[in-house]
């Protein structure tokens, strides 16, 4: 990960398509059209559809996820996975409103470091090792699970340090369901008071009695031609309400707008006793115009098309003793980015970006060793990546990890998780490996009649390789290090939870949840741009606090949901003396989200508060981004003869004029109208 994010990276990799619009609409009739019809000539109707049973008394496990299912993402109405991570109060770094740059930073890490899995398969780019977190159709999500910090146990999520995202597409439904979701917003810019419009389309069903099919499309304009406000010195105000208390200047957004879309398709088909095999396919495009910093005259058109087909062949018990499953995916990144201005600077032309990646996934679980007390599990992953970039040059990479865990119950609660991994990465010549060993331990008691109480703890080793734009990168004045070493840290974990904590009796009952968990972190050799490269010349220290709350209040009536992160950090670089003991820039002291949510008989009202604290803008700690506060409001009437759902959300209630990255301006208030329609 990079402390420092030179802009120019982050602005070279855009594009155009005169003809984006009727050409990915084309291509998702196709598609969907296709499915259906390979569907029907292929699959038999005769297989019997057996879950066996496991046998497994691991009674607590480590690994503490966050869990957000379908119901909660229809709920909420979220436009981007980019709005619902930060609504889990885990901080967003955005360049700017819907369909542009936006990343998660977990525990003060972000990039390749946190990582982001799809049904198994890791779907971070090769090149600068995030996750475009805009091209996940939410609709087609049956559930999202985000786990903090490096402590993983599965061989997908291996080069973890931050956290990990993981998202499961829907595969069945027994019964055929078709929705259709159009919204549209306004930021009550007089100009332009209808601003956006969203579309969405999903089927979910069976094609035969073990025959399943899920396909899901977005449609999306984003004019993003919202008002934000300049102090006389041209620089952006701060505060709510439009920074009131300020003296200064509304201007509109210009040259943000967003034509965007996605689709996602799963075709799933069992064969006896639990077997299955899905064949999968999620591709996004988006046209992106790219305003750049307030102050600079930086304007550019991105093309996104990013394309993953999988197949992925699931065997549960065989010979009643241990699960498999295979995935394959093939991911296609193509990004092309055109300069309006400075053509004639060096790293300011057009580039254009393709990578592919070839990736296998294969894991085997022994579930009942022991009689059930101990569970094995051992996995392999592997991919090849070719790069074709304009400021890169040409590269492939062969990178993979093997990683077994063994889970051991003891007697009193106890269990004992011991994942260790080896990791490999060959880029052109050049090899780095490094053994991740980790341990955890947890115990799991119950406390009264209706509760019980859980202790975690663990250790691991971080180890992160550098990605190929930290070693080819040439542009902007700035270049690679082919000669770069891998970042390496120790990190753990110390956490309690109170689980399903009962009280009262029938209309009166609550059900509280409440977790904490400290953690610290050391690491060295950051890859760091500085004096124009990258280089292993940063190290730092990370001590804070996840803690979360959840209360379903007078059986469901109330539901109230509490997430946050409180972090200290400190660079510990002795050859400067300038940042030495400093905080790393970017990393806010607290992120946090309270969501509200009535569930009346006929409406249900939902009222969340992301606070993310104050941020600093250098290394040196010289200067800072206020604090800000996000409200949003989204209200949801009851089915209407069980099909109709109107909805509102008011997004940015205080109209908080703030800046996620210096320079980038943040969308001020927002209403949106939409309504969902079940066939």
């Amino acid at each position: 990960m990079t402390d420092h994010c030179c802009p120019l990276r982050s602005l070279e990799r855009r594009g155009l398509s005169p003809f984006f619009l009727n050409t990915m609409k084309n291509r998702l009739l196709l598609f969907f059209l296709s499915i259906h019809i390979f569907s029907f000539l292929c699959f038999a109707d005769d297989a019997e559809i057996l879950l066996p049973e496991v046998t497994t008394f691991i009674p607590a496990t480590v690994e503490q996820k966050f869990v957000i299912t379908a119901e909660d993402i229809e709920a909420a109405h979220y436009e981007s996975l980019s709005e619902l991570v930060e609504r889990c109060g885990i901080q967003m770094l955005s360049y700017g409103p819907y369909g542009l740059e936006s990343k998660a930073s977990v525990r003060g890490f972000t990039d390749e470091t946190v990582r982001v899995v799809i049904d198994g398969i890791c779907v971070n780019n090769a090149q600068y090792g995030t996750f475009d977190l805009s091209s996940i159709d939410l609709s087609g999500v049956e559930k999202i699970e985000i786990i903090r910090g490096g402590f993983t146990e599965g061989v997908e999520d291996e080069e973890a340090v931050g956290g990990v995202i993981y998202i499961r597409m829907k595969k069945i439904n027994l019964r055929n369901t078709l929705k259709t979701d159009v919204s549209i917003k306004t930021f009550f810019n007089s100009e332009r008071p209808l601003d956006s419009v969203f579309q969405k389309l999903g089927f979910e069903g069976r094609l035969g009695e073990n025959s399943f099919l899920t396909a899901s499309g977005t449609l999306n304009f984003a004019g993003n031609r919202y008002l934000y406000k300049m102090d006389k010195t041209y620089s952006l105000c701060d505060g709510a309400f439009g920074a009131a208390d300020k003296k200064g200047i509304w201007k509109n957004q210009e040259n943000a707008s967003v034509i965007d879309g996605n689709a996602s398709s799963f075709l799933t088909q069992y064969f006896g006793n639990g077997n299955y095999f899905s064949i999968g396919e999620i591709f996004y495009g988006g046209h992106k115009n790219t305003p750049g910093s307030v102050n600079s005259s930086d304007q550019g058109l991105q093309r996104d098309y990013n394309n993953n087909l999988s197949f992925s062949l699931w065997n549960p018990a065989i010979a009643d003793f241990f699960n498999m499953k295979n995935s394959v995916a093939w991911l296609f990144n193509n990004r092309f980015y055109k300069n309006h201005m400075h053509k004639t600077m060096a790293g300011s032309e057009n580039s254009h970006h393709v990578i592919n990646t070839i990736k296998y996934t294969g894991t085997v679980d022994f579930n009942s060793l022991a009689g059930g007390r101990v569970q094995q599990t051992a996995g392999l992953s592997a991919d090849f990546t070719t790069l074709d970039s304009t400021n890169d040059g040409n590269h492939s990479q062969v990178s993979g990890v093997f990683k077994e865990t063994t889970k051991i119950a003891a007697r009193g609660g106890w269990s004992f998780s011991l994942p260790m991994a080896g990791k490999l990465c060959i880029n052109d010549l050049k090899s780095n490996f490094a053994f991740v060993p980790k341990a955890g331990v947890a115990w799991e008691h119950e406390i009264f009649a209706n509760g019980s109480l859980q202790l975690t703890a663990d250790v691991y080793r971080m180890v992160q390789f550098p990605n190929m734009d930290d070693l080819f990168w040439q542009g902007g004045g700035y270049h690679g290090n082919p000669n770069l070493k891998p970042e390496y840290g120790w990190g753990g974990d110390l956490g309690a939870v109170l689980k399903n904590i009962r009280l009262g009796q029938g209309n009166r009952s609550s059900v509280f949840v409440f977790g904490v968990t400290v953690f610290s972190d050391y690491y060295k050799d950051k890859i760091k741009w500085e004096g124009g490269t990258t280089q292993n010349i940063a190290s730092a220290f990370y001590l804070g606090v996840d803690f979360n709350l959840s209360a379903d209040l007078f059986a469901g009536l109330w539901i109230l949901d509490l997430n946050g992160e409180y972090l200290y950090n400190r660079l510990l670089d002795k050859e400067n003396k300038y940042t030495y003991g400093k905080r790393i820039m970017w990393t806010p002291d607290l992120v946090c989200n309270l969501t509200s949510t009535l569930n009346f008989e006929l409406v249900k009202i939902s009222l969340s508060a992301t606070y993310t604290g104050r941020r600093y803008t250098d290394n040196m700690n010289l200067y800072y981004l206020k604090p800000y506060v996000l409200m949003n409001l989204a209200v949801e009437s009851a089915p209407i003869k069980d099909c109709f759902t109107p909805y509102l959300k008011v997004d940015n209630l205080l109209n908080w004029q703030y800046q996620s990255v210096e320079g980038y301006t943040m969308p001020g208030i927002s209403l949106t109208m939409g309504a969902r329609y079940i066939f």
